[in-house]
């Protein structure tokens, strides 16, 4: 759990385990979050009671050992960093491999879901952690059941940074207005298209694959056949029709094949 001091250097910033609400358009969280920022009635969750929560906490130390004996050191261990430019956004970190010089997050999980899903659930986290820190990755270290961790290098998104900052910076002057923040549309997280998938031994996959690869040819055909007989349609005709098939012409000059009623 965070110590007095971080909470202190966390205090009226923007920071990453608060970021998600704001790309997920979450409009209860977000509301919530205002409540909290512009110090009114707010009950907060007693984490304390929340196991896997609490599993998280415990443990985290233990994660950063496994890398650091594993592959390199890791310091800055719970420290809070502030962005440097912008005074009302900060990140607490895990942790900070010295090497790499890249955060490093740490998560305990059930093990019921792939790891791709629990990248995207923490992208705003690790892409917030990024922007604050000045890093170009981030190291996802996580522990499926009691599995020895699994280490994921997540790259930094320009594109997603930027709108964070935005969204961000709009809902930090509704807490400086003490005005209530607009409502948010989801933004879907980076997808790291880098992985290669064989997908022998899916019979969906085979079954639409099968599909695709006997009808090629006849597609192709349907579709030049389409463009030969449009290309007879004379330039003044309204409708050209016969065997079955009819050809109109919209008042834009568009042709459209469709069969006869």
């Amino acid at each position: 759990m965070l110590t007095a001091d971080q909470i202190s250097a966390r205090t009226g910033k923007l920071t990453a385990s608060r970021i998600g609400c704001l790309m997920h358009g979450d409009a209860i969280a977000i509301y919530n979050l205002w409540l909290e920022m512009t110090g009114q009635q707010f009950e907060q969750e007693n984490l304390l009671r929340v196991w896997p929560v609490q599993l998280g906490v415990v443990t985290e130390q233990l994660n950063l050992d496994w890398y650091e004996m594993k592959n390199s050191a890791v310091d800055r261990r719970g420290a809070v960093v502030v962005h440097p430019r912008l005074p009302w956004a900060a990140a607490t970190l895990d942790g900070w491999i010295t090497e790499l010089q890249c955060p490093i997050e740490c998560k305990h999980v059930g093990g019921r879901e792939p790891l791709e899903v629990i990248i995207e659930r923490y992208q705003p986290q690790m892409q917030w952690q990024m922007e604050v820190s000045g890093a170009w990755q981030c190291a996802l270290s996580v522990i499926f059941g009691a599995n020895e961790p699994v280490v994921e290098f997540i790259d930094r998104d320009e594109a997603y940074a930027i709108e964070m900052v935005r969204r961000g910076a709009q809902f930090m002057q509704h807490v400086a207005d003490r005005t209530p923040p607009v409502v948010l549309n989801a933004v879907a997280a980076p997808i790291d298209a880098s992985k290669v998938y064989d997908m022998y031994g899916n019979n969906q996959w085979a079954s639409h694959a099968d599909e695709w690869l006997s009808t090629r040819d006849a597609a192709d055909a349907h579709k030049t056949a389409e463009k030969a007989l449009k290309a007879m349609v004379p330039e003044d005709a309204k409708k050209a029709f016969g065997h079955s098939i009819q050809i109109t012409r919209d008042r834009a000059g568009r042709l459209s094949l469709r069969k006869s009623a």
